[in-house]
């Protein structure tokens, strides 16, 4: 990695935190280079403006994430432990996402509308993960013949669900901690059921 590739990587890390921690609307340009001790006119160096940075942020995330949850799918196991470590994997990351940046969950709906094209592209690829696992499964005879896209945009609606819940519970607490323990085991019974019809 080369130094302006170093240099990119610190300027996503410090708008990512401060993205997280203010919203897209209440970070600026200014912000971001106070908080990495440079000026604001050497940012314009890496990106022409707010948007270019924060679309540049958003990109990135997506790839983590993707390569995350690809690296859960590819696991060793038959399909169904490859999906329950996919799930598990999907939940740890939004938890720790929300733990290490103190994202409230007013910042979390803020960043979820701004993100739609990001979130589209996610879940599409997230479709074509899980039909992929599913057909392995079917083709190694450890489920049936199924309507694969089906189950896979079954699966990812109960999770996607099962998030929001947990969300929606903190926006009334007064702490607003999420904790995903409930969601993650209901998620994983959810999945168990699934495949109690779908086995073989």
């Amino acid at each position: 990695m080369n130094t302006i590739d170093t240099k990119k990587e610190l300027i996503l890390k410090t708008a990512r935190e401060l993205l997280a921690k203010n919203g897209f609307a209440k970070t600026t340009l200014d912000d971001i280079a106070n908080a990495l001790g440079m000026k604001k006119s050497s940012l314009y160096y890496y990106y022409t403006n707010k948007e270019a940075l924060i679309e540049d942020v958003m990109n990135h995330e997506r790839e983590n994430f993707c390569s995350l949850i690809n690296d859960a799918l590819n696991s060793d196991g038959s399909t169904i432990d490859k999906i329950i470590n996919y799930e598990k994997a999907k939940f740890e990351y939004v938890a720790e996402t929300i733990k290490l940046h103190e994202i409230s969950t007013s910042v979390l709906f803020e960043m979820k509308s701004k993100m739609f094209d990001q979130i589209q592209i996610i879940h599409k690829k997230e479709i074509e993960m899980l039909r992929k696992i599913l057909d392995e499964g079917i083709r190694k005879k450890e489920i049936k013949k199924c309507d694969t896209k089906r189950i896979a945009e079954l699966i990812l609606t109960l999770s996607e669900a099962l998030r929001h819940r947990e969300f929606y519970f903190a926006s009334f607490s007064i702490n607003k901690k999420i904790d995903f323990t409930k969601a993650v085991d209901d998620m994983i019974f959810a999945v168990k059921l699934i495949f109690d019809v779908l086995r073989v």
